[in-house]
This record gives structure tokens, C-alpha cells and sequence, in this order.
């Protein structure tokens, strides 16, 4: 009688393992740049501009876990099937909208700070807001002008640049034909993976636009000499920015969640 050899570990465990495991790396040396940049700048720019650069370490993360990826099928003849596939397919649409919309929120208010931005006492460009009233002026700050804004700006198109890529190469990919389980099985790993670029790219937005309309709601609330609709517009960024922080700890926990293992046969 021939002994038996003990069942093999399904193959797709490591690859799942690999993938998380770089997920939190990227994750961990956001944490640890987004601590360097909150300690290492003053004027407000550490804690702004610690959140893209945690966001963009996040993103870093999934897009090198998604390149670990392996192919379908695994022997030397693979079978790919023809169904034609689309990014919008693979996206997870409630929450897309959700970013989408806070994006366009973001957008806006940092074009708004930076119309109505002024110098500060020193005259660095774009970071108070300064308002001439009858019979004084009154500067507040931090104001999300230009000199915050840039680099959030400049975060979020090389973060929805790089997105953007990772979701046409997750759809591009060949997927396996033949066994409609295995097809099955792919198009959820698909799914899995969209949904995490797309958190990644909830970083990128909803993290900036919390810091962003807390430090402008306040500035708006401290001026004195100017009438209830400014106050008002500043406590309505109040839940503005309570919305984006609940998103952007939901991106997180969806970058850092363990992907799915993929089903190892019937």
C-alpha cells in the first residue's frame, strides 16, 4: 500500500497572504511618513499635509498588492475567456458616488479658499483669510488657500492618475474561461480589488476634504465683524467634515481588510 502524502495548502493562500501583507506595509509607511510630515512642519502644513501623504503610501500599497495578482489558470495552456468587461462593472457604485460627491465638495472649496485667500503677516501667499470690515480688518488662519491646497491637489491627480490605471489593468486582465466556477471566483477577486483602489482613492479625497473644511469652518466661525450667513456657511462645514473623516476611516479599514482567498476548486 502506498502511503498517501497529506493534502497541500490551497495555492491561492499565499498570493492572498502576500497581497495583505502588502497592503499594510504600504499602510505602515504611510503612518510612519504621515507622523514624520505632522512633527516636521509647522504653519498647519504638518497635520494637512499628512493625510495625502498617508493616503498616497496607502494607495502605493494596493496598486503593488494588486501587481501580485497571478494570471488565470496555472499550467502551460491557459484559456482566457472573450466577455467583454468595463471598468463601471467591477466598481462598487454606492460608494463611488459617495467619493465622487466629496470630491466635487472638495474641489470646490479649495477653489473658493483660494479666490477669497490673503498673505499672512509675513507674507506668505494663500494661507489666511483676511476680511475689511468697517472700522477693522481681521485675518484668520489656517485658511485652505494655495499654500495648503497645492500639495493636496497635486496628491489627489497622481493618486486618481494611478487609480485609474490599477482599475483598467484589474478590468484589462484575461480572465479564466471554461469552468463557470473559476470564472465565477475571478470575477469576485475583480470586485474584491476595485473596491480597494477605490478606498485608496478614498483617502486621497476624504482625508484632505476633512482637514480642509474643519481648518475653514473655523476660520469662518472666529471672525467677528462679519454678518450670520458667513457663521452659518462655517458650522455647515461642520458635518462636512464629519462625513469625510467617517469615509476616510472607512477607506481605511477596507485598504487594510484581508482580500477574499480565492476558492481552490469545486
Amino acid at each position: 500500500m502506498l502511503d498517501s502524502a497529506p493534502p497541500a495548502p490551497p495555492a491561492p493562500l499565499r498570493p492572498a497572504r502576500a497581497e495583505l501583507l502588502v497592503r499594510w506595509g504600504g499602510a505602515a509607511i504611510g503612518a510612519a511618513a504621515a507622523w514624520t510630515v505632522a512633527h516636521g512642519a509647522g504653519l498647519g502644513l504638518g497635520v494637512l499635509h499628512a493625510l495625502p501623504v498617508f493616503a498616497v503610501c496607502a494607495t502605493a500599497g494596493v496598486l503593488a498588492a494588486d501587481a501580485l495578482a497571478p494570471g488565470p489558470g496555472g499550467g502551460a495552456v491557459r484559456l482566457a475567456g472573450l466577455v467583454p468587461r468595463r471598468v463601471r462593472d467591477v466598481l462598487p457604485t454606492g460608494f463611488a458616488l459617495l467619493l465622487a460627491a466629496e470630491a466635487a465638495v472638495l474641489l470646490a472649496l479649495l477653489a473658493v479658499a483660494a479666490l477669497t485667500a490673503a498673505p499672512d503677516d509675513t507674507g506668505r501667499a494663500g494661507r489666511t483669510l483676511s476680511v475689511a470690515c468697517t472700522s477693522l480688518t481681521e485675518s484668520r488662519g489656517p485658511w485652505p488657500g494655495l499654500f495648503y491646497g497645492l500639495p493636496v491637489l497635486a496628491a489627489l491627480a497622481a493618486g486618481t492618475a494611478a487609480c485609474g490605471y490599477a482599475l483598467r489593468r484589474i478590468t484589462g486582465r484575461p480572465a479564466p474561461g471554461g469552468d463557470s466556477a473559476v470564472a465565477a471566483d475571478d470575477a469576485r477577486r475583480r470586485r474584491e480589488r476595485a473596491r480597494a483602489v477605490t478606498a485608496a482613492w478614498g483617502l486621497l479625497v476624504s482625508a484632505p476634504l476633512a482637514g480642509a473644511a474643519l481648518f475653514a469652518s473655523g476660520a469662518l466661525r472666529s471672525l467677528s465683524c462679519v454678518g450670520p450667513l458667513v457663521h452659518t456657511a462655517g458650522l455647515l462645514l461642520l458635518p462636512v467634515a464629519a462625513v469625510a473623516a467617517g469615509t476616510a476611516l472607512w477607506s481605511l479599514f477596507t485598504v487594510l481588510a484581508p482580500p477574499a482567498s480565492p476558492r481552490s476548486g469545486p
